[in-house]
């Protein structure tokens, strides 16, 4: 079986374990190759006060050009956080490139109930519109309310409200993983052709910075080698806790990010 192969579509930070930095890591390790398309270059994750945005759409889309002119093919193309509403047109050249790549969204713009600083009406827009054109999105509680059009700080009371979101973001019969957290906790939600769920899992430690990357990386993983959806759900919620447990028992720094090398390591 030739090995899969996806075209990431994020940002890269120099430091810091996320966005293209999780994908180029995790995906690899679980037997995908990773093709990286970085449409923004940050020193650090913006938790890191003061960060500064150098934008590479031109030059990006100049490459991603030459790319389709090598005859290459893609399983799936894979994109996350956009730093403006314009580098959604280049996610949407992507597509016209490669028609028959699986499509997944992970709609990096909100968490814990508020959009990101750096995210504006105009992104909330085309980030809907990529949503809604996706084969399987991955938002947290607070995209997921804003995709329904609901006031950002809202969220499920309970796992039967939670799924009822869930069902409600699956239209034209896309996949749907919601991830969200509350108390000692994560509880993540699943819709897709294989039926719908909802799993938890234990919390460890706070937030971590590009959890969400690691989690959408290492499902896809999974669904590039023929896993069922809900087992897919499980082995991606699984993993990054324990990542996170790592995390916490090492005292580790957590604004750089989930340990996720020595748990890749561990196998």
């Amino acid at each position: 079986m030739p090995v899969p192969q996806v075209l990431a579509i994020h940002d890269l930070c120099v430091f810091g374990r996320c966005s293209l930095g999780a994908a180029m890591a995790v995906l690899p390790a679980r037997g995908v190759q990773c093709c990286p398309l970085p449409l923004s270059l940050f020193p650090a994750p913006t938790i890191f006060p003061g960060v500064s945005m150098t934008d590479l759409s031109r030059e990006m889309g100049r490459i991603l050009n030459e790319v389709k002119g090598l005859g290459v093919r893609f399983d799936a193309i894979y994109s996350g956080y956009l730093a403006n509403a314009g580098q959604a047109g280049l996610v949407k050249a992507a597509y016209e490139a490669f028609p028959d790549a699986f499509r997944v969204v992970d709609p990096a713009m909100a968490d814990n109930g508020k959009l990101y600083r750096s995210i504006d009406p105009a992104l909330v827009g085309a980030m809907k519109e990529l949503a809604g054109g996706a084969h399987l999105i991955t938002p947290n509680v607070t995209e997921a309310a804003i995709l329904l059009g609901k006031p950002p700080e809202s969220a499920p009371s309970d796992e039967s409200e939670a799924l009822e979101w869930v069902k409600a973001l699956s239209e034209n019969g896309r996949s749907v993983v919601l991830t969200g957290g509350g108390g000692d906790g994560i509880t993540v939600g699943w819709s897709g052709k294989d039926g719908f769920g909802v799993f938890w899992t234990p919390r460890f430690g706070g937030s971590f910075p590009g959890s969400g990357d690691i989690f959408a990386s290492y499902l896809l993983s999974e669904l590039l080698h023929a896993s069922p959806l809900g087992e897919a759900v499980q082995a991606a919620a699984r993993f990054v806790g324990e990542c996170a447990a790592e995390t916490v028992r090492r005292g580790a720094e957590p604004r750089e990010g989930l340990l996720f090398e020595t748990v890749l390591r561990r196998g």
